[in-house]
């Protein structure tokens, strides 16, 4: 009974950070004014009221456009709000309810970096630092010993990724990978540990598989969302104890 409670609580949350974050990621993207300013239409400016700003369901009584000018609302604002509300419900679907509380936090501030990072190309350090706190804090209440191995994954992903990133900065000329990316998955070595290997693993196969779909012309892709996807898929097994810690 209390899980439902704190999941009928939870999920709305979920969904509404999400809808900020692709709010946040849409303005950031046109150069706008990102964290600031009410909801509004994206066509004709009109501001939106508490109805029109009901996550999901306003897009989907509205029918994906404006009420005023019939403007198509972005749909990267549904897919913040339907992800927001998954990461809320797989956390709380693997965890107690304190851990899935802490879990949800994570989730969503690896939501809000790739949204962020698929459309600017950014990761923003304040959702690195969130992302790095709350690892760690699961990783100490799960067994110290985890949070120690998390802290020697973070310093060997560094040193190595370091590594990389100059080593292909001088023969290539640029960096293969962002450094907001090197942090991120510093951050989420230290909830992981070991396992955030795997993470990468399925990072790079999902970074391969959108550059194939995508076919960016500089053939390069935002490695955000693919590290969060990595390290969420990974995270949740190992919350739910059936990958190793």
């Amino acid at each position: 009974m209390n899980e439902a409670w704190f999941l009928s609580a939870a999920l709305p949350i979920g969904a509404t950070i999400g809808s900020y974050a692709s709010t946040v990621a849409l303005r950031a993207g046109r150069g706008e004014q990102a964290t600031l300013g009410r909801s509004r239409c994206d066509g004709c400016g009109r501001g939106l009221g508490f109805l029109q700003t009901i996550p999901v369901l306003s897009f989907l009584l509205r029918r994906g456009a404006c009420e005023t000018c019939a403007a198509p609302i972005a749909r990267i604002h549904l897919i913040g709000e339907v992800l927001g509300g998954a990461a809320v419900a797989l956390a709380f679907l693997v965890a107690t309810p304190w851990r899935a509380g802490l879990l949800s936090v994570l989730g969503l501030a690896l939501l809000s970096s790739a949204l962020i990072d698929a459309r600017t190309r950014r990761l923003p350090d304040l959702l690195t630092v969130l992302i790095a706190a709350a690892g760690a804090t699961l990783a100490w209440t799960r067994a110290p010993t985890d949070l120690a191995l998390g802290v020697v994954a973070a310093i060997a992903a560094f040193g190595l990724l370091q590594f990389v990133r100059l080593a292909f900065r001088a023969l290539r000329g640029h960096d293969g990978m962002g450094f907001g990316d090197v942090k991120l998955i510093v951050a989420l070595c230290l909830w992981l540990g070991p396992a955030m290997a795997w993470a990468i693993v399925i990072a790079g196969l999902v970074g391969l598989a959108a550059i194939a779909v995508i076919r960016p012309r500089d053939r390069r892709a935002p490695f955000g969302p693919a590290i969060a996807l990595g390290a969420w898929s990974v995270g949740l097994l190992l919350e739910a104890g059936v990958w190793p810690a």
